[in-house]
């Protein structure tokens, strides 16, 4: 379980940049001409959706459970970065807050789901 906790943490971490790639270089440049600021505002505020889904791993018994809250948050949260333009408007950047906010929602779904696998499907 500690190495799929860690592997959840590492690509939480790097999940914005990540989705950003297949844009080109320009897309990606959006999210790292930030400087050492902009990792940590994006660090902190991404840690609130991959520690909602590390949350969820605590609850498990089984490791299978854990794919439907990682599918849930990490899905959308992909998208999402992978489409959202920041130099659309001044303020596109105060958006970044409310992705993983945004986010809870779905991992809380699959959260559940992962949960009512553990419980009754996986044995």
């Amino acid at each position: 379980m500690l190495a799929i906790r860690s592997a959840i943490v590492v690509f939480g971490v790097l999940l914005p940049y990540l989705a950003r790639i297949p844009g080109g270089s320009s897309w990606l440049q959006q999210y790292t001409n930030s400087g050492i600021g902009g990792f940590l505002f994006f660090g902190v505020f991404n840690a609130i959706a991959w520690g909602a889904i590390l949350s969820f791993t605590f609850l498990y018994k089984n490791k299978l459970p854990i794919i439907a809250p990682v599918l849930f948050g990490f899905v959308p949260l992909i998208w999402v970065h992978s489409v959202y333009d920041l130099s659309s408007d001044a303020q596109a950047a105060i958006g970044l807050v409310f992705i993983p906010i945004y986010a809870l929602a779905p991992i809380a779904v699959g959260g559940f789901i992962g949960y009512l696998m553990d419980r009754y499907l996986v044995k």
